[in-house]
């Protein structure tokens, strides 16, 4: 409009300044002058036009860059054929829980005649694991464990749900059957010891399998400056790790495996208080207290503390030095018979030491006595030499000295000596606890 109007003005100009008194060169000259103004009048608007387009331009770049601030989202692609199929595989996968499978080989040597396993060297026991998590701060963890002494009939030596911090609550929780946390080694499996016989404390107050329970445990760590501190009380029913072979015939045959343990049966309250505290850059101090009660199956009642202690040093990147200590305490009141109360006592003290991550080297002194009413007790050294092939497969040679004077685990005898080899295997991706 404005350059309509301009061109317009300028031609009236000329219009009105053409008379027949002006001469021709006067008009050709103002002809000239409109068509220079005109000139400089559309140049101007060209100008202003190349202006607001770059002004456009520039505003458009703007608002793609905000666009595009995220992250494009890819277009959703319906898999078909081959592609459709490999989908499918990968998502069954992701659904298959971890697993693993150990097999626990140990053979023993030198022992009395009368020792059905004598010189004897043999799978002693399979485990199939299964780790899966199942929902957001859920875990479940399942052991399957066949045994000779069983006839290797499969039973579930462990199943059950870790939960971390359920429903936003400041406390984790194990729900299921499990070893309890009692002490600092019968939570874990036999394939994770430093050796190859269970202490025999563990074996005399505790069990020859270990503390079981059936039931669900809640676990607070307490916020501590400069050290860790964990509490755990659980509500646990007895249980055993899994079924045994029971002969009619050896009813008679005197006190077995079998009267050995805490005996408690039905209910079982148990309590551990766990600290730990590191002592410079490479070692670390671990105490623990531990402590179950209930009753016999013939209305005794039954007391077991625990007392637990573990150094250990890292001199070097792979090496490693480590003192562990436990103690146990078995008090029975004889309640059928009148006879009062009945405190049995144990322990043991491992050292073991690690050049590297193949070989250790480890020392074991055992003292105990059997818990109320079997008389007898134990003493042993053990001498150890395992060679760790992986995290998982191992070879280990125990050579054990001592004195037992109960025929119960193995036979009576003064000044015994006794060779254990342990062959350990494992595949898979199951995490095991390792200490």
């Amino acid at each position: 409009m404005r350059l309509h109007s301009c061109a317009l003005a300028v031609i009236a100009s000329v219009v009105m300044a053409g008379s027949p008194a002006t001469s021709v060169a006067d008009d050709t000259s103002a002809l000239q002058d409109a068509i220079v103004q005109m000139k400089k009048i559309i140049a101007d608007q060209q100008k202003i036009i190349t202006d607001l387009a770059s002004r456009v331009a520039a505003l458009e770049a703007a608002k793609g860059r905000a666009a595009t601030k995220d992250e494009d989202i890819p277009p959703l692609e319906i898999p078909t054929g081959a592609s459709a199929e490999r989908s499918t595989q990968a998502a069954a996968a992701t659904l298959m829980p971890d697993l693993a499978v150990i097999g626990n080989h140990t053979g023993t040597f030198l022992v009395p005649r009368g020792y059905d396993a004598r010189n004897r060297f043999q799978l002693g026991e399979v485990e199939i694991a299964l780790q899966q998590p199942i929902y957001t701060g859920m875990t479940f963890y399942a052991t399957l464990a066949a045994g000779a002494d069983a006839g290797f009939a499969m039973g579930a030596e462990e199943a059950y749900a870790a939960l971390s911090r359920p429903f936003k609550l400041p406390f984790d929780a194990d729900i299921g059957k499990r070893r309890i946390q009692f002490g600092k080694a019968n939570a874990l499996h036999p394939h994770a010891w430093h050796y190859v016989d269970q202490p025999a404390a563990m074996a005399a107050l505790l069990g020859p399998e270990g503390l079981f329970g059936n039931g669900a445990s809640v676990n607070y760590t307490v916020p501590t400056r400069g050290m860790f501190a964990n509490v755990e009380l659980g509500m646990w029913g007895s249980s055993s790790a899994h079924a045994h072979v029971h002969h009619e015939e050896e009813e008679d045959a005197g006190p077995d495996e079998h009267d050995l343990g805490a005996q408690i049966s039905g209910d079982m309250p148990v309590g551990r208080l766990w600290l730990s505290k590191a002592l410079g850059g490479s070692s670390e101090m671990e105490l623990g207290a531990s402590h179950a009660f209930g009753r016999a199956a013939n209305g005794d009642n039954i007391r077991l503390t625990g007392l637990d202690l573990t150094y250990r040093a890292f001199p070097s990147t792979f090496s490693r030095l480590q003192l562990q200590g436990e103690a146990f305490w078995h008090r029975r009141t004889d309640v059928v018979g009148g006879s009062g109360s009945h405190t049995r006592s144990g322990h043991y003290a491992l050292l073991t030491y690690s050049p590297d991550q193949y070989y250790e080297y480890g020392v074991r002194y055992d003292n105990t006595k059997y818990a109320w009413p079997l008389d007898g007790r134990e003493q042993s050294l053990s001498l150890i030499l395992s060679n760790r092939l992986t995290e998982a497969t191992l070879v280990r040679l125990q050579c054990k000295f001592g004195d037992r004077t109960s025929d119960i685990l193995l036979p009576a005898r003064k000044g015994y000596s006794e060779v254990f080899l342990q062959f350990i295997w494992g595949a898979g991706s199951h995490k095991h606890p390792l200490q």
